[in-house]
């Protein structure tokens, strides 16, 4: 619109320059406009506003009196006085100065705005852009975290025995003063989507990663102790994988099965408890995982799960320690509000027994476990009058956990859950070899049993939860390493009672207490009472 009245203005500016040529050259031709046309162009110009009512008038009437010599109606215009009378040179020059002026100012208006127009396009509409990448990307990634705030108290029995820490045997465990200790745990997430099935149905793909406190040393506690006269705590990655699930677009024989690949650090992907991993142990490695029904559109449903875990890689030596598992699921929802689950799962430890060094040689030193806590049968690979320790079997361990939901009385539910595992990796001969016992104890058993009341899950103010477990495990039931590092104060070689209650406070936050009360199976006796009372908070 702005191109088209700018050359409207332009051409009547010609025809007026060309007229007002015409006017001026009356003397020197008898040949010009004739009347009709003069009176067209006046009309044009006015029109397009470049001349005004008054200046239109003023040149009709000459065009009229010029008329007067006309021999016919197209006959040309013939100037009756001199042309150079000084008002029609005034008017001319007046009328061709507006034209100028009026087309500069146009061309001038026309260059603003095309500027405007590419400020616009590198400004805003760029601006725009990058806000709809940004929004998309934002969308893609969700953060997480929680902070949680800890008083704990250790009880000893009286009369409890000193025990060498197995971790280094250079120092003593306390098992006689009471402790009471302010902790803390913070931990932030981040899970970003790299691939949707709305985008290709290849599957879905998420890059996840978590901070945590903690540190390098201790792979089942996130907890820092205050009481270091204020010095800052580290932030170690807890977290770092890719994971990508695919399940097709539409159901097959009335399922919708899904199958999923994560490599990396990342959660625990067995259907189990802390009687064998602690809640806070995160993986290593690669597992691949099948469920046959995740819309829960049939009341049976199965799941596979395997994976294989790099625990420590030697460089002088192929005997690297390695964890392969597999584990095998059913699920049974006979109604919606009650649930069935059984998982049995086989793990087994690779290279991870200990190797007795030559004299005056390490060569096996790296066969000495890389953390452990207390419970395990040990022996000693340093034939010198240093003590150095590493485990004296094998561990192969069968895992049979049994889950009942039942939430007919929703929200509160009813959840009972047993658990039994059992190391068939245990040796007699090779532990009574290498240990110089002719005796071992044999205890490689554990189970666990309880039930929990009320709200699954603490949200909302005034939700609750209590919950009754017994715990017993034996001292070669599983590695003492990864097992729960509260119960007992962490290892193995523990029965007992845990008693543990939630409330919630506020949207996201709860208070919980527990009360665990472990004893020695096996040994010197060692009874401990353990208090711990969290206010927990997550986003």
């Amino acid at each position: 619109m702005h191109r088209r009245f700018t050359a409207a203005v332009l051409i009547a500016g010609f025809l007026l320059l060309f007229f007002a040529g015409m006017l001026s050259a009356q003397e020197q031709t008898s040949a010009g406009l004739t009347n009709d046309q003069a009176r067209a162009i006046i009309d044009l110009l006015k029109e397009k506003g470049i001349l005004t009512e008054d200046e239109a008038t003023a040149f009709m009437e000459r065009i009229d009196g010029a008329g007067d010599v006309a021999t016919a109606p197209n006959a040309p215009i013939i100037a009756q006085e001199p042309p150079s009378e000084p008002a029609t040179k005034k008017d001319l020059a007046s009328l061709e100065e507006k034209v100028r002026r009026t087309s500069e100012a146009t061309m001038l208006d026309h260059r603003l705005l095309t500027r405007r127009i590419d400020d616009m396009e590198s400004g805003v509409i760029d601006q725009l852009v990058d806000k709809s990448i940004k929004s998309e990307w934002t969308q893609r990634i969700s953060i997480s975290g929680d902070v949680r705030l800890r008083y704990q108290q250790d009880t000893f029995v009286d009369d409890n025995a000193t025990f060498v820490n197995p971790d280094d045997t250079d120092s003593v465990m306390n098992t006689t003063e009471d402790r009471y200790r302010f902790r803390y745990r913070a931990r932030l997430g981040m899970k970003a989507k790299l691939l949707d099935y709305r985008e290709a149905n290849v599957g879905k793909l998420e890059a996840g990663f978590r901070f945590t406190t903690g540190n390098e040393d201790d792979p089942v506690s996130t907890n820092d102790t205050m009481g270091d006269y204020f010095n800052r705590d580290s932030f170690v990655f807890d977290r770092a994988y890719l994971k990508w699930k695919w399940h097709p677009i539409n159901p097959w024989f009335d399922r919708m099965p899904q199958i999923s690949i994560v490599g990396g650090r990342f959660a625990n992907p067995w259907f189990s408890t802390d009687l064998v991993w602690d809640g806070d142990l995160n993986f290593e490695g690669l597992a691949v995982s099948y469920e046959t029904d995740t819309e829960q559109m049939r009341p049976f449903n199965m799941f596979l799960t395997a994976g294989i875990f790099p625990l420590e890689e030697e460089a002088f030596s192929s005997r690297d320690k390695w964890l392969w598992g597999a584990q095998v699921g059913f699920e049974y929802l006979p109604r919606y509000d009650m649930a069935f689950t059984v998982g049995i799962a086989y793990y087994d430890y690779r290279e991870i027994e200990g190797i007795q060094n030559a004299a005056n040689s390490d060569l096996y030193d790296f066969t000495a476990p890389g953390y452990q806590q207390k419970g395990n049968t040990l022996m000693d690979i340093d034939p010198t009058d240093d003590i150095q320790t590493a485990l004296a079997t094998d561990y192969d361990i069968l895992d049979v956990y049994l889950k009942t939901d039942i939430g007919i009385f929703h929200p509160v539910h009813i959840i009972l859950d047993a658990q039994y595992v059992k190391n068939f990796g245990f040796d007699t001969d090779r532990v009574a070899e290498v240990t110089g016992d002719d005796s071992p104890v044999e205890d490689t058993d554990g189970y666990m049993f309880g039930a929990t009341v009320g709200y699954p899950k603490i949200v909302n103010f005034g939700e609750w939860n209590i919950g009754l477990k017994y715990k017993y495990l034996g001292a070669d039931a599983v590695l003492d390493a990864f097992t729960d590092s509260d119960f007992h104060l962490g290892g193995t070689n523990a029965k007992g009672w845990i008693l543990k209650g939630e409330y919630g406070l506020y949207r996201n936050l709860w208070l919980t207490g527990r009360w665990l009360s472990s004893d020695e199976i096996e040994g010197p006796q060692l009874g401990v009472d353990t208090l711990q009372v969290d206010v927990n908070a997550r986003f």
